[in-house]
């Protein structure tokens, strides 16, 4: 049983997932941000800029979005090559295009994909809603992303260390937290298993795959909702940004396949205690029924 009272709780960055540490510099490497215009997206594709990656290309569906977010990172980051492309990912058509571009480029290899973008889902029950609605979340919430795995990890210009980051949500496996998102749970549910399958299957050295709940952040999405700064004890967003950062570095190792939250302390993740425990049980921490 994995003791969650041994790990300290974050809401804000500190020094274990700090960008000035040299163990988690992205000198040299190429982040490919799916979701990156807005939000957590857009704090996971700064923190890269300020780990000091050399090239940041953010995919978003709103072109004027997503060029007002890579002026801003371009501004702040000048060291940084950072690139914008108007791509909707749910689009089959759409995704191929963008990869096959990259691909016909030589100069382009990506070093990690980040997963953020997810397709909205339907608020009402499954059964109300229907089959082809439904499918429409799975489509877009399980397919689609694979399909953006599947080519990253093919890259023919690139056959090096690879890392894959999904941003997944505390709903996988708190059936009571969004009881009108039902598509959203078993979405994010179905994709953190395709995920921890894919990890099985490959080994860390070829590509590390972690996936996290970024943690409750007030967004563009929040406040559409509804949301106001005083409504919730928000976390602080440089906090998933900086843990999707630790988690393309080599301390994240251990984690290969699994799911964890970004408030959990890396440190007491990787003390002797719980390491040995997920070191010991190849399923904690994977979606799963355990017990049986």
């Amino acid at each position: 049983m994995f003791d969650l009272s041994a790990i300290k709780i974050h809401n804000e960055p500190y020094e274990a997932i700090s960008l000035l540490r040299p163990e988690l510099s992205q000198k040299g490497k190429s982040v490919l941000v799916c979701g990156g215009s807005t939000g957590i997206g857009h704090a996971i594709a700064r923190n890269f800029c300020e780990a000091g990656a050399a090239k940041v290309v953010i995919l978003g569906r709103r072109s004027e979005v997503l060029q007002a977010s890579v002026s801003k990172l371009r501004e702040a980051h000048p060291g940084t090559d950072v690139v914008g492309h108007t791509c909707d990912i749910f689009s089959q058509a759409e995704s191929k295009a963008i990869w096959d571009k990259f691909q016909n480029d030589a100069s382009v290899g990506f070093d990690v994909l980040v997963l953020n973008a997810v397709h909205v889902p339907a608020m009402e029950p499954i059964l109300n809603q229907g089959t082809d609605r439904l499918w429409q979340d799975f489509e877009a919430n399980v397919r689609a992303p694979l399909y953006l795995v599947e080519r990253f990890y093919k890259q023919p210009n690139h056959s090096g260390q690879k890392y894959c980051i999904f941003l997944s949500t505390q709903d996988i496996h708190r059936w009571d937290s969004a009881p009108q998102m039902p598509g959203y749970q078993l979405t994010k549910n179905s994709f953190t298993c395709v995920l921890q399958q894919i990890a099985r299957d490959t080994p860390t050295d070829e590509m590390q795959t972690l996936s996290f709940h970024p943690s409750v952040v007030f967004t563009e999405a929040a406040a559409t909702a509804g949301y106001t700064r005083d409504t919730l004890p928000w976390t602080d967003e440089n906090l998933p940004g900086q843990f999707a950062v630790w988690a393309a570095s080599p301390e994240a190792r251990f984690l290969h396949g699994r799911f964890v939250w970004s408030n959990w302390d890396v440190t007491d993740l990787a003390s002797s205690a719980v390491k040995a425990e997920i070191d010991g049980d190849p399923w904690l921490l994977k979606v799963g029924v355990k017990g049986l």
